[in-house]
């Protein structure tokens, strides 16, 4: 069987996009993207098409919206691809969604504990520290408080 004329358009978008020429990349993934909506078929690569196509469109193309909603579409399309998880965390993070963008990077390493990328994006988000009361909820008032006091002790007084 061959392969969809999609993927090849694709590979030569990501080329493109690793050497510095944004602006082509971008032309050469709406182009594959137009393939896949075209021509029947369901290619297993349209998540990652959708996926490529819609970081390039919201960092390359200007349009952000249109990008960010192409990416929540490709994470349907391509539930295991994790290269689409991390292209949606990092639009979710542009646009300020870091609790959305936490959900689509633990995603991602579900699928991926491995992929570098995803992990970079992990640690750069950083991670709360466990509530300081564990028996009462994180939104507990007295949670809250205790945990204020001890943070502000603990920048106060630092390690010795």
């Amino acid at each position: 069987m061959a392969s969809h004329p999609a993927s090849d358009t694709l590979k030569r978008a990501i080329k493109a996009h690793q050497s510095g020429q944004s602006k082509q990349a971008l032309a050469l993934a709406e182009a594959s993207w137009r393939m896949i909506e075209e021509i029947p078929g369901d290619p297993p690569e349209a998540g990652l098409v959708a996926s490529w196509y819609g970081f390039l469109l919201a960092n390359v193309g200007s349009r952000p919206v249109e990008g960010l909603a192409l990416c929540r579409k490709a994470v349907d399309l391509a539930f295991w691809e994790p290269t689409a998880f991390l292209f949606l965390t990092r639009l979710e993070l542009e646009f300020g969604s870091r609790d959305l963008a936490l959900r689509a990077c633990h995603r991602g390493l579900a699928l991926a504990p491995d992929h570098r990328e995803l992990q970079e994006m992990r640690e750069r988000m950083g991670f709360r520290r466990p509530p300081a009361l564990k028996f009462l909820a994180r939104t507990h008032p007295i949670n809250r408080m205790v945990g204020r006091w001890s943070f502000k002790r603990e920048v106060a007084e630092p390690a010795r």
